[in-house]
């Protein structure tokens, strides 16, 4: 911090913060404020190590003075306003591994503030707390230095992201969080209407009408850090509610969408003194569901799929012969080192890809110039020699294959290639693995109605060379929409969007919307659709995920001030609960259940 950006935090309590003070402020008389962190008695001195939200300044109260006892009294997390001067700490006793710790401040006066009760965790040391303890203390939770520089870092790039977007001539504009349910992919959170009883608001699950529409409104560039509710079922990486970077722009394709997109990110990793290179690589859906096994790889590590199916293609493997029978495909992925895994390690992973949906696994492992598996006996000696050069397979290292349709055998080895890379720990590529991930399917059948439905949502729009397919083939149709990666965490998601209502319309029709129901549930876009909209496209990008990876943390809940549990509760402010029967009669509504 510079001396002016300090200077500008003094205030009627303090003249400096406890991260400020350095060499050059000896023999000044300061007042500090903030909150006791630790405390130890050296000889009978007494050391407090004083805190606030911009670091420590150690503090010393000698023995047999005036602030002696007040010192001796206070306990942690009292929150005290010391005055006194700033001395240089003797050469031995400097601190280097702290920005204060070349000075300490002689205490002349010690003024509570106010005092806190027995903590119910440490906060410097926090492990085997639970984290329902932590939120349920949330206030003193977010106290600990980690947590307070998570969400100091979050709004310091928040505010990178702004200017950089101003910079393009984005314009931030606020879009409605009470509006009408539409099906987006996940279940609404609804609001009673008091003055329209039986009617309901709902909580967008993104703002993707509304800012579609306002490019069909000519604002040309549209951003917003918008607010998303969604009430589905929550992990690490999920949250009821969450913050999105939202962008749409107009007259754009898939190639403007990510310039700005990696520019972006480029900002915001320099800013953390960080430089990562753009373009960013892209893939296929299609192909990273085979090289990877997952649309969001991780690619900091190099495990790739293969496939092997012209290996065993006349095998007599029933395993394999009958798959690729069945239309089916032989896949294998390497693991470096993996020959040394257990025989029940082996078991471990075959339950593991059986509950993601195989039938089984099958495994050899290659140790001191051979192959060693339960089916070696079933394989020749030709597919052996073909696996292996297939495969780069050295000494040590172990194959995983499976075989199964395509469509079960990508995300098993995929689920495999995560278990590997966590097991095996291997060397990472890069420490910022991006990755553009293009052109997934449009549509996909609904299990449960057996009509068309949206694999992104129902705006997307069908690549111009395959719209035709709309009316003959539209299972194989692929879509303008796009994902970005990072580190294996799908970080936004975005498309291109249809701009006229017979393209939207045609779309609708294959999900099994009639004109009537279309009209009712997205009057507003086909509406717009119809007075000259532009063709538009743009991408949310999830800035909780994106603050997390940056901040290593393992949840979202670590860099959202106030999260919910994975029960969707705030244990702090008691949220969700009951309300009283004249609400409820307010808002004509009664509780049956």
């Amino acid at each position: 911090m510079t001396n002016d950006n300090n200077a500008s935090k003094a205030t009627a309590l303090r003249t400096h913060t406890c991260g400020e003070l350095n060499a050059s402020h000896a023999g000044r008389t300061v007042t500090l404020a903030g909150w006791l962190d630790s405390k130890r008695n050296h000889g009978g001195v007494l050391f407090i190590n004083l805190r606030d939200l911009y670091g420590v300044t150690q503090v010393v109260a000698a023995p047999g003075s005036p602030v002696f006892k007040t010192a001796e009294e206070a306990k942690s997390e009292y929150a005290l306003q010391v005055t006194g001067k700033v001395t240089a700490r003797p050469g031995a006793n400097a601190n280097k591994d702290m920005p204060t710790g070349e000075i300490e401040l002689a205490a002349d006066e010690i003024k509570v503030l106010n005092a806190s009760l027995p903590l119910p965790f440490d906060l410097g040391e926090h492990a085997g707390v639970s984290e329902e303890t932590r939120l349920k203390y949330r206030f003193l939770d977010l106290r600990r230095p980690k947590m307070a520089k998570n969400l100091v870092l979050r709004s310091r790039l928040s505010r990178v992201i702004r200017d950089y977007l101003y910079d393009l001539d984005f314009n931030e504009v606020e879009t409605p969080l009470l509006t009408r349910s539409t099906p987006e992919g996940a279940r609404d959170f609804v609001v009673p209407s008091r003055n329209n009883p039986g009617e309901f608001y709902a909580l967008p699950q993104s703002p993707q009408q509304f800012k579609q529409v306002l490019m069909m409104s000519g604002m040309d560039r549209y951003f917003q850090l918008a607010r998303n509710f969604r009430d589905e079922e929550l992990r690490s990486d999920r949250q009821p509610e969450h913050t999105q970077i939202d962008l749409e722009m107009s007259f754009v394709d898939e190639r403007d969408i990510a310039r700005v997109v990696e520019g972006m990110m480029k900002a915001v990793f320099a800013s953390l003194g960080e430089q990562i290179a753009a373009p960013f690589p892209e893939m296929e859906f299609s192909d990273v569901m085979l090289k990877y096994g997952s649309d969001k790889p991780d690619l900091r590590y190099a495990l790739e799929i293969k496939d092997c199916s012209d290996i065993f293609k006349a095998s007599a493997f029933k395993v394999f012969s009958g798959a690729l029978a069945d239309g089916g495909v032989v896949r294998a992925i390497k693991g470096e080192g993996a020959a040394a895994f257990s025989r029940g390690d082996m078991d471990k992973l075959t339950e593991l890809v059986k509950k993601l949906g195989a039938k089984g696994l099958v495994w050899l492992r290659y140790k001191d110039g051979k192959w060693d598996s339960p089916s070696l006996k079933f394989l020749s000696e030709a597919e052996q020699a073909a696996l292996k050069e297939r495969l780069a397979v050295k000494d040590g290292d172990a194959v995983f294959i499976a075989a199964d349709k395509a469509s079960v055998a990508a995300p098993c080895l995929g689920g495999l290639r995560n278990e590997l890379i966590a097991r095996l720990k291997p060397a990472q590529l890069k420490k910022w693995a991006f990755l553009w991930v293009r052109h997934f399917p449009l549509l996909e059948k609904d299990p449960e109605t057996g009509n068309w439905t949206f694999t992104h949502n129902p705006f997307t729009a069908p690549l111009p060379e395959e719209a035709h397919k709309l009316d003959t083939d539209p299972g194989n149709v692929r879509s303008c929409q796009y994902d970005l990666v990072l580190n294996g965490v799908e970080l936004g998601s975005g498309s291109v969007r249809n701009h006229t209502r017979e393209t939207q319309e045609k779309i609708f029709a294959l999900m099994g919307y009639d004109k009537e129901q279309v009209q009712k549930r997205f009057s507003m876009i086909v509406n717009a659709m119809d007075y000259g909209a532009p063709p538009h496209g743009g991408i949310g990008i999830g800035y909780d995920r994106l603050v997390g990876i940056i901040c290593g943390t393992d949840s979202i809940r670590d860099v959202i001030a106030f999260p919910k549990t994975t029960s969707g509760a705030c244990l702090m402010s008691d949220a969700p609960s009951p309300i009283d029967e004249r609400q409820l009669k307010e808002l004509h509504i009664k509780i049956t259940g």
